[in-house]
């Protein structure tokens, strides 16, 4: 394990490298609000074979959190910078939620730097209901802070059975997300706020794999569909009853499809 933090044009990333040196290089994009540590659950899984770069992206965990709005373009050209940086040619990026929106970006206009993709719990199009939801966010972070979206959010992210019972892997998410930058949070949720990919998914050719999780309120099943439909020879698996962070949730359910798919395309 190896942690560092590497300057990408305006900002400075903290990044991570787990697993055999010698593998292929897998690139873990984590949602939004948290951090590298989302992936604390995949690591096991994958850390016998692959070489795995885990990093926070703008404006969350210990990467810069510059002022202002963020665009998706930027999403895609720190990732692309990181990779330049880091002298990586082309990886296999395995992207949940705003990582799956930064994976789309990469598929679409880099398809060169990308071996293959895995989506998760994502979708290509941010419809009228998210903006209203990110305008609302905006006000009650920028009035009380991170810990009110948290409140409002992890029954989005987990199972009512789950969120009860608030065991240690949900607070180690929690622990995370209330201390993401306010600053970051709205700058990143602007970005979002603004996501069209999904008239250009068509233009995706590197191998793709769409996981999607049953009952997701926060990318609901038919988007995962939507992806899959668009995207030639992808790979779609759902986890039934199922939410948005099935990866922290269900580990042993979510592992073995994405483990799957990297052993398939590597």
């Amino acid at each position: 394990m190896y942690v560092s933090r590497i300057r990408v044009g305006d900002i400075e990333i903290l990044h991570r490298w787990d697993g055999v040196a010698d593998g292929p290089v897998v690139v873990m994009a984590h949602a939004m609000g948290t951090s590298h540590r989302l992936w604390d659950w995949q690591v096991p899984a994958l850390e016998d074979r692959y070489r795995i770069l885990r990093y926070d992206w703008r404006g969350h965990g210990d990467t810069s959190a510059p002022p202002g709005a963020y665009t998706l373009d930027q999403f895609v050209g720190d990732a692309v910078g990181l990779m330049d940086a880091l002298g990586l040619d082309r990886v296999h990026w395995v992207g949940i939620s705003t990582g799956g929106m930064i994976g789309q970006g990469l598929g679409i206009e880099h398809p060169d730097r990308v071996a293959s993709l895995s989506l998760c719990n994502t979708t290509p199009q941010a419809n009228q209901a998210y903006k209203d939801f990110v305008v609302e966010r905006h006000r009650v972070v920028r009035e009380s802070g991170m810990v009110p979206i948290w409140e409002m959010t992890d029954r989005r992210w987990f199972t009512e059975a789950f969120a009860e019972a608030a065991n240690a892997d949900y607070h180690a998410v929690r622990e995370v997300f209330i201390r993401t930058s306010v600053q970051g949070y709205i700058g990143a949720t602007s970005a979002t706020a603004q996501l069209d990919y999904k008239d250009r998914l068509h233009l995706i050719s590197a191998p793709t794999l769409v996981l999607g999780a049953g009952d997701d309120p926060a990318t609901p099943p038919e988007h995962s569909q939507q992806i899959h439909e668009r995207i030639t020879g992808s790979k779609l698996v759902m986890l039934p009853g199922q939410r948005h962070f099935s990866n922290v949730e269900v580990p042993d359910q979510f592992n073995p499809p994405l483990r799957a798919f990297l052993d398939s395309v590597s």
